[in-house]
């Protein structure tokens, strides 16, 4: 029996997200994201969060407009370079919420298409890379 607490499928990703905490801006690298939340990385560094609850901007890859939500975070998590926070969306316009889920949709379908008939692909499917400290 698995321990996913999850309401909605993940897909991985990879891309980055502008976090705003009490106003100030944190680039945050994204490993998967659903319609209702996602899963974000940053270098460990002094972050003054005095809620559990962030801004976020969040530019879809291929896409034009920035998609604006407020999330709540759910879980930290902390390695020796990386802080890392599953987010729950807790606020977002309806036109945000549909081009999140049009958009995981049609990634979805391209993966699918992609992976159908590709002997190289591995058991567990797309493999997404952390950021690499500068």
């Amino acid at each position: 029996m698995s321990n996913n607490r999850r309401r909605s499928e993940r897909l991985p990703v990879g891309f980055y997200v502008d976090q705003y905490v009490n106003d100030d801006p944190h680039r945050c690298f994204t490993t998967d994201l659903s319609s209702l939340g996602l899963y974000v990385e940053r270098l460990v560094e002094p972050l003054s969060r005095q809620s559990t609850t962030v801004q976020l901007e969040i530019s879809l890859p291929d896409t034009s407009d920035s998609i604006w939500a407020k999330g709540e975070v759910v879980y930290d998590r902390f390695d020796s370079l990386f802080h890392g926070m599953a987010i729950h969306f807790t606020g977002m316009a309806r036109t945000h919420q549909r081009l999140i889920r049009e958009w995981l949709r049609e990634k979805k379908r391209d993966e699918h298409v992609f992976h159908r008939g590709n002997p190289f692909r591995g058991s567990e499917g797309v493999h997404i890379v952390r950021p690499v400290a500068a």
